[in-house]
C-alpha cells in the first residue's frame, strides 16, 4: 500500500476569494519537487524545532552475570526560524478593469502567476538554501552534509568544467526526514480587497494601481544524517566514459543509505535526465533509443528546472 503523507497542496491555505476556484496543485507546476515532497506545519508558529538523529543506538550480546557496553542514540535539537516569502505585486487599475472578465478575473490571473513563481522560488531555496537567496531559509546545501566531496553522502560524478555542472539529489522525505515546513499554520496571506496606491509612471506622472500583499512563511527540515544524498559534478556537455552520468552513479548514492531507510525520490534537471537516458541508450543491445527514465529501483524521478546546470565544481 502506498504511503500516505501530507504535501504542500494539502496544507497551504489562502484567504483570498480570487484563488478559491484554483487547484493548489496547479500552482505547483513550476515546483514539481514541492508537489510530491512531504510537508508539515511548523511546530510553533514561525519557528520549527525537531530532533535530528546523529548517532544510532547500539546493542550487544553479553555473558551471564556480565555486562555489555551500550551506546545510546544521540540527537541534536535543531531550531529553524522560518523565513518570509513575499510575492506581493501591483497592477494598473485601468488594465484590471478593462480585462474581459473584469477586475476579479484579472487579479485571479495575476495571483496565479505570482503563486507559481513563489512556489518555484521556495523549491530553489529547498535545494540551494542561502546560496539561492541569502535572506531565505537553509536548504540542502546549507546542512553541512552535501556541500563537499569529502562528505559521507556525496558521490563525485567526475566532471571538471565549472560552467556546465549540475547535481542529482536522492531524498528520503517524511515526517522525520526531509520535509518542507509551512509557518503560520500553512496560511498564505493574500489581501481579499487590494489597496489602491499611487505609482510613478514609466515616463512621467502617476497612475492608480491595485496593490496586493502576498506573504507566507517557509522552511526546510533535514531530519537525519541519512535523509539526503547528492551526486555532484555531473558534466552536462561531456559523455566520455570517465564523466558520463549513469545508473552507476545513482546506485553509488543509493549505497550510502541504510538498507532499511532508502530514499523515496530522485531529483534532477532536464540536462541530467538527458545524460542518464543517453547512457542507457549506449548500453542497449538493440541500439534503440532508451525511454525517458522515470524511476530507478522503483524510486520515482522528479525533474525540476530549479536545479541549475552552472554549479561550481566541488573540491
Amino acid at each position: 500500500m502506498a504511503e500516505s503523507y501530507n504535501t504542500l497542496a494539502g496544507l497551504v491555505q489562502f484567504n483570498d476569494r480570487n484563488l478559491a476556484d484554483l487547484q493548489i496543485s496547479d500552482l505547483l507546476d513550476d515546483a514539481p519537487l514541492l508537489k510530491v515532497l512531504h510537508a508539515q506545519t511548523a511546530s510553533n508558529g514561525t519557528q520549527h524545532k525537531y530532533l535530528k538523529q546523529t548517532t544510532a543506538s547500539s546493542a550487544a550480546f553479553r555473558a551471564a552475570l556480565d555486562g555489555a557496553t551500550k551506546t545510546a542514540s544521540a540527537d541534536t535539537l535543531v531550531t529553524d526560524t522560518l523565513k518570509i516569502i513575499d510575492g506581493s505585486f501591483d497592477t494598473d487599475v485601468a488594465l484590471a478593469d478593462a480585462y474581459k472578465g473584469g477586475r476579479d478575473a484579472w487579479l485571479q490571473m495575476e495571483l496565479a502567476r505570482t503563486m507559481r513563481q513563489v512556489m518555484a522560488e521556495l523549491e530553489a531555496q529547498v535545494i540551494y538554501g542561502t546560496g539561492n537567496d541569502a535572506n531565505g531559509f537553509a536548504g540542502l546545501l546549507d546542512d553541512g552534509q552535501l556541500d563537499a566531496l569529502a562528505d559521507t553522502m556525496v558521490v563525485n560524478a567526475g566532471g571538471s568544467n565549472a560552467s556546465t555542472q549540475t547535481s542529482c539529489y536522492l531524498l528520503r522525505h517524511g515526517q522525520n526526514d526531509c520535509s518542507f515546513i509551512l509557518g503560520n499554520e500553512g496560511n498564505f496571506v493574500v489581501e481579499d480587497e487590494p489597496v489602491i496606491i499611487q505609482k510613478s509612471g514609466s515616463v512621467s506622472g502617476y497612475y492608480p494601481a491595485l496593490y496586493v500583499p502576498v506573504t507566507g512563511y517557509g522552511g526546510f527540515q533535514i531530519g537525519g544524517a541519512y535523509s539526503a544524498a547528492r551526486i555532484a559534478n555531473i558534466e552536462c556537455n561531456d559523455l566520455t566514459a570517465t564523466t558520463a552520468f549513469t545508473d552507476d552513479d545513482i546506485y553509488a548514492a543509493l549505497s550510502l543509505f541504510p538498507a532499511a531507510r532508502q530514499p523515496n525520490v530522485i531529483v534532477l534537471n532536464r540536462n541530467a535526465l538527458r545524460l542518464l537516458r543517453q547512457s542507457r541508450t549506449a548500453v542497449n543491445a538493440t541500439g534503440a533509443p532508451a525511454p525517458i527514465p522515470s524511476e530507478v529501483e522503483g524510486i520515482p524521478i522528479v525533474v525540476t528546472d530549479q536545479i541549475t546546470s552552472t554549479e561550481a565544481v566541488e573540491v
